[in-house]
């Protein structure tokens, strides 16, 4: 008796409206879900669809008990857990055992918190202040594909995806080496090497010359990271420094290894100075196409006008495109109240620990996205009948901090999105802000209190002294609109925090609650009218 096969005859999505909408199943197409209604389901003939085994845990495909005329069965592709979990938008695929060879493809538009415009506003902001492509992230692990927007910036491939790409190559240029190309030809040409076998000697160059640079931008981060192991960190962001530091020392290798391989197959008699054209008859070769590919544009350098090709990242997380946008916008509102400067991050290409330092006459507003505050040195801290001062002050006469981000945090739970240190005269102040992508009837983590939290334990060590934050100043960054968070402005023991709610197409009054925070900690950072001054 034969087994039927598995066969997908339709597929169900949800629109705008709620209503479920049937397409004719097509291999290869990617059918467009709303993070609001993420689920696809799909009408089965034969045995249910099962996902491979090494499939994610929040990867959910289920029978819906639920048939047509003909007796096939509807199932349904759950992504609600892994978006909740991580905000995510752009592809997302499941590879199946069950037909086997199948891939379930999807593409998710933010629509729940923030829609798709929201999103592309974002990364247009933060390409347009920093410089960087947001519309990727340099996880490796995660190899799903986002989408990519026009940019007159090109990005660096990661050092991964390079090294797998040279290993790929080096079987080819090997090849060539072992038999290389023969063509017969007069007398004269006889010592002039031919383009094909000079097309390796080109090939190592470009390769070594990307080799170098990726190589070069992991030693500048490690030297970061071996520096910071110097300051007192909290354990958990220990942890984590220290398991980037084994990945990039391995990464290091491998790409000083791939380095010398790569050289070596460069021959210098005379292939360098040879003019190569990849004409058509290049590609008659698998060796010769393979090896061309180290001349290819990067993605984000060639796309249309139109339609942007696939990028080789994974699509940033809506969670951190926001807090990294929150940021952006902080710096856009400070220069309309006058301040100018520039921003800056570590690393080229980098998307983390950003910092901007604005001035306007004699005020100086510093800021730092992800400051990651050292943390009390405990076990050297003398006991409180022992000395004469708080524990944050001991701190600031006898522990080294990072001299460009100089902050000290008291408890294992000091890292807030932003710190602002302001600059007036003679006088100092701290500000201290948290960002959250959330929804206010999911929210749980109560953001006015982990700000007000940081508010009491975080200073800033300047002189050997110790600036503690402003009695107001402290801010979340929720997504908007405000109204929607009314019932958050005054939370028990934490009423003093200001919860900002910018649009990140340039609507609601964010802006304005900024100003009147910045007023509460000195009338000299901007000047609100008679009326605004005597309402607060």
């Amino acid at each position: 008796m034969a087994i039927e096969r598995t066969k997908i005859k339709a597929v169900r999505v949800a629109d705008v409206d709620g209503n479920w909408k049937e397409f004719p199943w097509e291999e290869g197409t990617r059918y467009l879900i709303r993070d609001d209604h993420p689920y696809l389901d799909f009408l089965v003939r034969g045995p249910l669809l099962r996902p491979k085994a090494d499939a994610k845990d929040d990867i959910k495909i289920f029978d819906l008990n639920e048939s047509d005329e003909e007796g096939a069965r509807w199932q349904r592709w759950d992504l609600e857990t892994e978006l909740a979990r991580h905000r995510r938008f752009g592809e997302v695929d499941l590879h199946l055992k069950v037909p086997k060879g199948t891939t379930l493809r999807s593409y998710v538009i933010p629509a729940a918190i923030l829609d798709f415009r929201d999103a592309v506003a974002m990364i247009e902001d933060i390409e347009a202040e920093l410089g960087v492509s947001a519309a990727w992230d340099l996880v490796d692990e995660r190899p799903e594909r986002s989408w990519s927007r026009r940019t007159n910036r090109g990005r660096a491939i990661t050092p991964t995806e390079l090294i797998r790409q040279v290993r790929e190559e080096v079987s080819a240029a090997r090849s060539i080496r072992r038999e290389p190309f023969v063509e017969l030809g007069p007398v004269s040409r006889r010592g002039t090497p031919l383009a094909e076998n000079a097309m390796v000697s080109h090939w190592a160059s470009r390769r070594c010359s990307q080799l170098r640079d990726a190589l070069d931008g992991n030693t500048r981060e490690l030297d970061l990271l071996r520096t910071s192991t110097g300051r007192e960190h909290p354990d958990g962001r220990r942890k984590g420094i220290d398991e980037r530091i084994v990945k990039l020392t391995s990464l290091e290798n491998e790409l000083a290894e791939i380095t010398n391989i790569v050289a070596r197959l460069g021959n210098d008699d005379g292939e360098l100075n040879t003019l190569v054209h990849p004409t058509p008859l290049f590609h008659r070769d698998h060796r010769l196409r393979l090896l061309m590919r180290a001349f290819a544009p990067l993605f984000s350098e060639s796309i249309s006008e139109i339609d942007a090709a696939r990028s080789h990242f994974p699509p940033m997380f809506l969670t951190r495109l926001w807090e990294l946008w929150g940021a952006v916008w902080l710096a856009k509102e400070f220069r309309k109240l006058g301040f100018s400067g520039s921003g800056s991050t570590d690393l080229n290409n980098s998307i983390s620990a950003c910092s901007w330092r604005l001035r306007r006459g004699d005020i100086l507003l510093e800021f730092d996205f992800e400051p990651e505050p050292s943390f009390i040195d405990y076990r050297m801290l003398p006991p409180a009948h022992e000395r004469t001062m708080p524990a944050l002050e001991w701190a600031a006469l006898h522990q080294t901090v990072n001299p460009d981000r100089p902050f000290l945090g008291a408890e294992e739970k000091c890292s807030p999105d932003y710190l602002i240190r302001i600059t007036v005269g003679d006088e100092r102040f701290l500000i201290v802000g948290d960002a959250t992508l959330a929804s206010p009837d999911h929210h749980k983590d109560n953001k006015p209190k982990v700000v007000e939290q940081y508010r009491r334990t975080i200073g800033w060590s300047v002189e050997g002294e110790i600036v503690r934050c402003h009695p107001m100043g402290g801010f979340v960054i929720f997504p908007p609109p405000s109204p929607a968070w009314s019932k958050f402005e005054k939370v028990f023991g934490a009423s003093d925090c200001t919860l900002l709610c910018p649009d990140p197409q340039g609507h609601g009054e964010a802006g304005h609650r900024l100003e009147r925070l910045l007023n509460a900690i000195s009338l000299k950072l901007c000047h609100l009218d008679t009326k605004e001054e005597s309402r607060g």
